[in-house]
């Protein structure tokens, strides 16, 4: 046997026997890739709850069901996240969901934030800022829709702002502003100031974007959708090519010749294959080290925003990155998160913001609290912990989690993902695992979180993707060991990648009549091409 020979049959066997391991699960991967990258298309629709593991059902507000809360002068809980705006009359004793022309899947009602206008009147207005739009609600009123000119009718709302004469809503790239009195919303340009040539981009933020095709734009996001969709081709071609000769060998009764769908499954296995077999790579590269363990080793590094590897990239200007939070400071400042670090600028909006330089930890997932305190100071937290920042005196200081004690400050369980303010002040917390939790240790007993609120809150079919695309969906049957999953299916579609490649190249080689012999010496009976 040629060594040529004898390669591809070794190649052949790796490209059969790895696919057969993982090709339902790749498939899946193309398939919730694809819809993850276009939620509207699923935005309306919830998960069933029998798909869901028992693990992520809600325990003392936990898995970052609030986002945040806010507790008026006369006792009146707003708590605002995954179940919309709950309100509670009896200082959290009860609550009750305002869901009255709210929107009605649980990834539309989904609120980052919560405005309240008029706190000491009964027509009080509530505006939420949600992942479908901005909402309003006056007095005892159904909620309603605020259009926003410019802006699509179902777009991802970020952050509510507040200044001395008017509303700032925010949006992942963009915001509009209006007066108090009448909320009539106009588009604003948020201008930024020159980045430092200095300025840095987190490699892992790099390769997300490779990843989802952000990185060279609009044409990036149509060409990973090319490819999502051909990788679930490539699954169910790969996997008639291996059932019908296996059924014809193992079920005599059931034996019939290669039908035409077989062939085109075979012919077009072969050519889809090779066309897209460097994206293919390409996405199962960057695809690796989006999550621990690898991700482990791109957390220190990072690119100048002048890479040329970013000229088609939004991080290569502006903010860097997606609008995550805002508040307003004391001082007459607003404060902006970003995927790319904090800025601040000017409360009207005349001038340009600058980037906001604090020697705080901010996990790579970013800021989860950012809110404005009495005496110019910043409450600022994330999976790193919650601080607080004096910013003209030069003090930061931790509000440290009741019993918590840390070995390693680099691997926090302080994984702040929300606050409840009152007066100024940080009142309750909330930690992505256990929930509400005292600011201090002295602090009486806590709201109970009720069925009600659980319930108000199913996961939506997007986030179901989303925990199944990075794996975690895995961690109540195979516990830290789901880790492994993407790195190892990742790899192994790398070794897909190369194997078909080369099992491509043998069989459609230069020496095609050559390439026929070998194709029919290691597989007698196989289809012409």
């Amino acid at each position: 046997m040629t060594v040529r020979r004898l390669s591809f049959r070794v190649s052949k066997t790796i490209h059969k026997y790895l696919g057969l391991v993982v090709g339902l699960y790749l498939l899946a991967m193309g398939a919730s890739g694809l819809l993850l990258n276009h939620p509207e298309w699923i935005r309306s629709i919830d998960a069933p709850q029998s798909l869901v593991p028992a693990d992520y059902s809600y325990q003392n507000w936990n898995r970052m069901l609030i986002r945040g809360g806010t507790i008026t002068a006369d006792d009146t809980w707003y708590l605002a996240g995954k179940a919309g705006i709950a309100r509670s009359n009896d200082q959290g004793r009860s609550f009750t969901i305002l869901d009255e022309g709210f929107p009605a899947s649980a990834y539309d009602r989904d609120s980052a934030d919560l405005l309240i206008l008029d706190e000491e009147s009964k027509d009080q207005i509530l505006l939420a800022a949600t992942r479908s739009g901005l909402y309003q609600k006056r007095g005892s009123s159904p909620w309603a829709q605020i259009i926003l000119p410019g802006a699509p009718s179902s777009l991802r709302m970020v952050a509510l702002v507040e200044t001395a004469d008017r509303i700032v809503a925010f949006a992942e790239k963009t915001a509009w502003q209006a007066n108090v009195a009448t909320l009539d919303f106009t588009p604003v340009e948020l201008a930024v100031t020159e980045q430092d040539s200095a300025a840095k981009v987190p490699l892992f933020r790099v390769l997300h974007d490779i990843h989802n095709g952000a990185i060279l734009g609009t044409p990036g996001k149509i060409l990973l959708d090319i490819s999502a969709i051909i990788l679930v081709v490539l699954g169910v071609s790969g996997l008639v090519i291996w059932f019908v000769p296996w059924r014809n060998r193992k079920i005599p009764t059931l034996r019939q010749p290669p039908g035409t769908f077989f062939r085109w499954c075979w012919k077009y296995h072969l050519k889809l294959g090779i066309w897209i077999v460097v994206l293919l790579m390409i996405l199962a590269g960057s695809g690796i080290f989006l999550r621990p363990p690898l991700l482990l080793a791109t957390i220190t590094h990072s690119l100048d925003a002048d890479n040329p590897l970013l000229r088609f990239s939004p991080r290569s200007s502006g903010f860097g990155g997606k609008i995550q939070s805002a508040t307003t400071a004391s001082n007459g400042t607003i404060v902006i998160s970003t995927e790319n670090g904090l800025w601040h600028g000017p409360a009207d909006l005349d001038g340009k913001f600058k980037r906001l330089q604090l020697p705080i930890p901010i996990h790579g997932m970013g800021v989860t609290v950012l809110e404005g305190m009495e005496n110019n100071r910043l409450l600022i937290g994330s999976f790193s912990g919650l601080f607080v920042v004096e910013e003209h005196q030069g003090r930061i200081w931790r509000l440290q989690r009741p019993g918590l004690q840390e070995s390693n400050p680099y691997q926090s369980n302080d994984l702040v993902s929300g606050v409840v303010m009152a007066g100024g002040q940080p009142v309750v917390r909330f930690d992505y695992h256990d929930g509400m939790l005292p600011i201090t240790a002295r602090q009486p007993s806590l709201p109970v979180m009720s069925a009600e609120i659980a319930a108000a809150a199913p996961m939506s079919m997007w986030h179901y993707l989303f925990e199944f695309h990075n794996g975690r969906i895995f961690e109540p049957w195979l516990g830290p060991w789901y880790l492994l999953i993407i790195p190892l299916s990742g790899i192994i579609l790398l070794l897909l990648c190369l194997s078909g490649a080369y099992d491509w190249w043998c069989r459609c080689g230069k020496n095609n009549k050559r390439a026929k012999q070998l194709e029919g010496s290691v597989n007698p009976g196989a289809p012409p091409l």
